[in-house]
């Protein structure tokens, strides 16, 4: 993945301090800062050199001429209203981190049918991205220009633009719902839907977990409904894992009293599973840890890259 250069690369390669540099590349010098003309061609050698481009966002939050906007963006078709939303925890973390830092939330959906509304997002000056299905080039465009962005979940675009992004820490807790089951198979159910990266993560995880300790996974992939024979190997399983609720859901009606160890690799955000393995909701702390870096990354205090939220597990009694 390709880093990019920041204003600290600059003045390390100069050898000044951070604030120098930034008020040469921001002609602010002689103000409170004063440079020699030497240094000074020495800083914007460096800035040349290594190709920096400013954070135009975070200048402009500096001079205090924009509304502190964060945007948060989606290409669902969702609305954070109802507290029973798989977002609506996303969201309200959001708006309590960007609050608290005295930033207006500016909400925007993009669906494939309009894709002129793409452009209300720099109305902002930053943006957080929620939702599976997503428009890459779009995406692209704004990571090349420099647009700050982070996303809820980890999403890789392109081969190496740097992307930020805030995920749960699947790996583990995974391995512990895995670890609780305590079988020598266990059936995995996941959806032809379920194509984004933190269910490739979460297969992955267990795949390897079960290598690894000489346990069998059955994998089911079920279409929009499922047949006849995934429903026959799932109620013959002793241990059987869906990767999301909505997966969870179909079988439901048929696993109550027939022995089955259930467990879910997802929260228990609708408050309807209470009797599955499964772990922690933690989508407020993930929201919040979204705005958060997103407001470092205006102020050109963070990298792109990869944060996470820890999800404990919950074994029902």
């Amino acid at each position: 993945m390709t880093r990019r250069v920041t204003l600290s690369d600059v003045a390390e390669r100069a050898g000044v301090s951070r604030a120098t540099a930034s008020a040469v590349l921001s002609g602010k010098e002689g103000k409170s800062i004063r440079v020699s003309d030497e240094k000074r061609r020495e800083i914007l050698e460096a800035a040349a050199s290594l190709g920096y481009v400013p954070n135009t966002a975070a200048q402009h939050l500096k001079r205090g001429d924009d509304n502190h906007i964060i945007a948060v963006f989606t290409y669902e078709n969702i609305f954070p209203t109802d507290p029973k939303s798989e977002y609506y925890l996303f969201f309200a973390g959001i708006q309590q981190e960007a609050e608290k830092e005295g930033y207006d939330i500016l909400i925007l959906n993009n669906w494939a049918k309009d894709k002129s509304r793409s452009s209300r997002i720099r109305l902002a000056s930053g943006a957080i991205m929620i939702g599976v299905t997503r428009d890459d080039e779009h995406i692209t465009s704004l990571v090349k220009q420099d647009f700050p962005l982070v996303f809820v979940g980890r999403r890789q675009i392109g081969d190496n633009l740097p992307v930020h992004c805030v995920t749960f820490d699947y790996k583990p807790a995974v391995e512990a719902i895995v670890s609780h089951l305590d079988e020598k198979q266990i059936v995995y159910v996941s959806s032809k839907h379920s194509l984004a990266e933190p269910s490739a993560d979460k297969s992955l995880f267990l795949h390897d977990y079960c290598n690894r300790n000489g346990i069998a996974v059955v994998d089911i992939v079920i279409e929009d409904e499922p047949c006849e024979e995934d429903m026959k190997r799932v109620l013959s399983s002793r241990a059987v894992i869906f990767d999301r609720l909505f997966i969870a859901d179909l079988f439901a009606p048929v696993l109550p009293d027939r022995g089955i160890k259930c467990a879910i690799f997802e929260d228990d955000w609708t408050e309807t599973h209470s009797t599955w393995t499964r772990w922690e909701n933690r989508r407020l702390e993930l929201g919040a840890l979204a705005a958060k870096h997103l407001i470092a990354m205006l102020g050109g205090n963070e990298e792109p890259g990869e944060s996470s939220v820890s999800i404990p597990l919950i074994i029902p009694e």
